[in-house]
């Protein structure tokens, strides 16, 4: 891109603390002349800006965009320390189960009903109807899931809504919860010999008659299974009785994990590195190999002589034929201790599987390079785009089909589960009680009362920005065009003039205006035509907010932030190599902007902007405010609160 000559405007010590607080407006801003840098880092290019206390994945993500400037780079870190209080999505809860459907499809469970869901790409936190520990996780598909943990809580998930459905009649724990593959037997195992099963919509105890806590079962169909637990016990079903044995060389070992091969040979796992296997009906015990015995949670068996197990001190063992050898995890997971194991490998797909254990640990099997790798539980979606709801809610989305709601902005973020995992979101904003999210392929999804609406707005390209405009929804897009939903539902595409990327859209007092490459800004009237309006800028813009009566403001690339009054734009701020993506108007008038490397700009109509480095290495990329707070959002799943004053 070509690049004007720019006027720098350094922030002044005195102004730091007006820049949150309030400063007089009749404070200045030296203005410095300097030659800006090209420092083009568009929504598409920004892949690899670290959150806060975030560590890195294992592909060796550098930490720079696409450009190729270091998102840590900090010019004068010590002048805005405080400004933002990092909150990483990242959850360091002990997690004791594991179970999915497929790749894209992945639950964890653990402490303080902690919920997570894999989608293929991150894990997001879902709102449990409990806080007791959960100690276990199965199902039979994406619609059909089942938690359980302590006091007997189970929770059931049918692929809209996750509700509490737990046996009336016990209290004691229950560890673990399978369903057999043909959908024919959910069940249920815990402390002292509990057992329920699923039967006619409600939860039957079966009569066990054992005393010892279970800490596995596997359903092979409703007439046959296995539980497994302390002191070496194993509990079979068959002929509609359960009967009592114990594994060979168990001892005294509690038994930890169960699995069955696709040929239906089982496995199972416990204390002090022990491993058996079913041979013509048998069980047999293994030689595991491992000259530090650690107590093993898990196992997965892919084939009949291929299997994982895993436990404490990052113990990995796999069988390969008829021996078990050790294995090693690649990363910092290296000595973590894991309690749970779930895999995939159905025929002629490549196997995918997920371990979790203590302090938010997680591992992944990539199939590619045959090595288990780091997946730390944490929310990584780029977050690009964020907005305050009607009942003081906040939601933001992003990458990866990610929408995430707080009940205000301080409150922890859960995910409102969107239906459009496999396209990438580039804005939401509010319909009344109602929110919209557009992004990817046209696509613009509403949730209205608890349940997702997805729709095709009829472009053919990414939809970048949304807005409500005399009660439809108006979309822009990255080929320069807009479209606006009808009253009926249908979508009408609109004549804009321009073919250049259209990045934002926002609206006021009847009329829209958008923004996007190369300092283009349109506006649309109330008779819904649009028009070029004369601006001189030739950066990129890529964030607009409108209030009143046509005033409005827009940021983007070289630090710019225009103003528009009276149907002038005025340039109020400018700086060299600094982005901004995101832009805020406070309910008092304070207009912030948001952008590289932790950077606000922050001022109000009429008076000085001032540029406030906040020392964090984040791209920040939106958002969103109540009268109980700010949050901004960004790269890697970056949430932080926005102070009010420097302390």
């Amino acid at each position: 891109m070509h690049w004007m000559q720019r006027v720098a405007g350094p922030v002044a010590g005195s102004c730091l603390l007006w820049a949150l607080a309030g400063c007089g407006e009749d404070s200045t801003a030296n203005n410095d002349a300097a030659t800006a840098s090209d420092a083009k880092a568009d929504a598409g290019s920004l892949d690899g800006a670290v959150a806060d206390g975030a560590s890195q994945d294992s592909s060796g993500d550098s930490g720079k965009d696409g450009g190729g400037q270091d998102a840590s780079q900090d010019t004068d870190s010590s002048a805005g320390k405080g400004i933002l209080k990092a909150r990483p999505l990242r959850y360091e809860v002990d997690l004791f189960g594991v179970w999915g459907s497929g790749p894209t499809d992945a639950w964890a469970v653990g402490d303080k009903g902690t919920i997570l869901h894999w989608n293929g790409a991150t894990w997001l936190a879902r709102q449990a109807p409990t806080t007791k520990a959960l100690r276990a996780v199965g199902g039979t598909g994406p619609s059909d899931v089942w938690m359980v943990g302590d006091d007997g809580v189970a929770l059931h998930f049918d692929g809209t809504a996750l509700k509490e459905d737990s046996p009336t009649d016990t209290k004691f724990a229950l560890t673990a919860v399978h369903a057999s593959s043909d959908g024919s037997a959910v069940l249920l195992a815990g402390e002292a010999g509990t057992i329920y099963r699923r039967q006619l919509g409600s939860w039957k105890l079966e009569n066990t008659k054992a005393s010892v806590n279970l800490r596995a079962i596997y359903a092979i169909n409703a007439g046959l299974a296995w539980a497994v637990g302390d002191q070496g016990t194993a509990l079979k079903l068959s002929g509609g009785a359960w009967t009592t044995t114990s594994l060979p060389q168990a001892g005294d070992r509690a038994l930890r994990g169960l699995a069955a091969a696709p040929t239906g040979r089982l496995f199972a796992a416990g204390d002090k590195s022990y491993l058996a296997g079913t041979k013509a009906g048998l069980w047999e015990a293994t030689l595991a190999n491992d000259p530090q015995n650690r107590d093993l949670y898990g196992v997965w068996a892919l084939g009949e002589k291929d299997a994982w197990a895993i436990g404490k001190g990052g113990a990995l063992l796999r069988l390969a034929g008829e021996k078990w050898l050790l294995d090693s995890i690649a990363g910092t997971m290296l000595l973590r201790n894991f309690l749970a194991l779930w895999g995939h490998s159905p025929a002629g797909s490549k196997p995918f599987a997920i371990a979790v254990g203590e302090a938010g640990s997680a591992v992944r099997f990539d199939s590619a390079s045959g090595k288990w790798l780091d997946l730390r539980a944490e929310t990584t979606s780029d977050l690009v785009a964020a907005v305050a709801m009607a009942d003081g809610s906040v939601v933001a989305c992003g990458s990866g089909g990610a929408v995430l709601r707080a009940a205000d902005p301080t409150a922890p973020f859960y995910d409102l589960a969107a239906p459009v995992t496999a396209a990438d979101l580039r804005d939401c904003t509010a319909a009344g009680p109602d929110l919209w999210v557009v992004g990817a392929e046209g696509v613009a999804a509403m949730f209205s009362k608890g349940a997702w609406t997805v729709e095709k707005s009829g472009i053919k390209a990414m939809l970048n920005g949304a807005a409500l405009v005399d009660g439809g929804l108006l979309v822009v897009a990255e080929n320069g065009t807009a479209a606006r939903r009808q009253a009926d539902g249908s979508w009408q595409t609109e004549v804009t003039g321009n073919q250049l990327p259209l990045r934002s859209v926002a609206s006021a007092g009847g009329q829209a205006f958008a923004v996007g490459a190369v300092g283009t800004v349109l506006r649309r009237d109330k008779a819904g035509q649009w028009t070029k309006e004369q601006i001189a800028e030739v950066a990129d813009l890529h964030r607009i907010i409108a209030w009143g009566d046509g005033e409005a403001m827009a940021v983007g690339d070289g630090g710019v932030v225009w103003l528009r009054a009276a149907g002038q734009w005025t340039r109020v701020f400018e700086a060299p190599s600094l982005p901004l993506y995101g832009a805020l108007r406070k309910a008092d008038g304070t207009l912030i902007a948001v952008g590289w490397s932790g950077t606000l700009v922050i001022g109000k109509a009429g008076g000085a902007f001032a540029q406030v480095d906040s020392g964090v290495p984040n791209v920040l990329r939106a958002l969103a405010a109540t009268d109980k707070g700010t949050v901004a959002v960004g790269q890697k799943g970056g949430v932080f609160d926005v102070v009010e004053a420097l302390k």
